[in-house]
């Protein structure tokens, strides 16, 4: 079932978890190693124990396009296993926010387009009661909110590949050559996270979850 929250306290609370996958050189890719890519998604640690908490989405663009074709069918396909059907209805009824400046109409139901900056988008969502606030992707949007400490948890899967091309899931400097070993704490672009939950999967995948330090 949907979250459901009440009050001002409660709609102050809700927390952005950011949902990606990684393979091991630092790309934001899902490496598909069988035909079928969602075979152990019953054993799935990250979106399952979450969907009933969240009642946002919020995507990039590219994100947006690929997940409103596919999502909204998933779960009328009698293909589609249990997992991939549920997912399809969570995605259905939660407020999908999308942040594209050439995205003219919404391709799918419940969207909001975001021509502002994620903390002015963030604040509005904010404004009004709800559920957790599920950042899905992809990684330049993801890469927005963490470089304005906007994620309060950073939820990873890490795929047991190097794939050697792709979009990295966080920016590197454009010289990769730094002449410090230590980096100290409050060192600009730096932002520190706790470790709370991991889980190695029977793929060789590891699920991370981290909690955003704010002391």
């Amino acid at each position: 079932m949907p979250y459901r929250s009440y009050g001002p306290e409660v709609a102050a609370m809700r927390k952005v978890q950011m949902f990606m996958f990684m393979t091991i050189d630092g790309q934001a890719q899902f490496p598909v190693y069988t035909e079928e890519p969602y075979t152990l998604v019953d054993e799935d640690p990250m979106w399952k124990p979450r969907m009933g908490s969240i009642d946002t989405i919020i995507l990039g663009g590219v994100a947006y396009r690929a997940w409103a074709s596919y999502w909204p069918k998933q779960k009328d396909d009698p293909k589609a296993g249990e997992w991939r059907r549920n997912f399809s209805l969570f995605a259905d009824r939660a407020q999908k926010v999308v942040f594209s400046q050439s995205l003219q109409e919404s391709l799918w139901e419940k969207t909001h387009i975001a021509r502002g900056s994620p903390a002015e988008e963030l604040a509005r969502i904010r404004s009004r009661d709800g559920g957790n606030i599920a950042l899905g992707g992809g990684p330049r949007i993801a890469q927005s909110f963490l470089a304005d400490d906007l994620v309060d948890e950073m939820l990873i899967e890490i795929q047991p590949s190097l794939v050697g091309r792709g979009k990295p899931l966080f920016k590197t400097a454009d010289d990769p050559t730094f002449a410090e070993d230590v980096i100290p704490v409050g060192a600009p672009g730096r932002h520190d996270f706790l470790l709370r939950e991991s889980k190695a999967l029977k793929d060789g995948t590891v699920f991370l979850r981290y909690e955003f330090n704010r002391k």
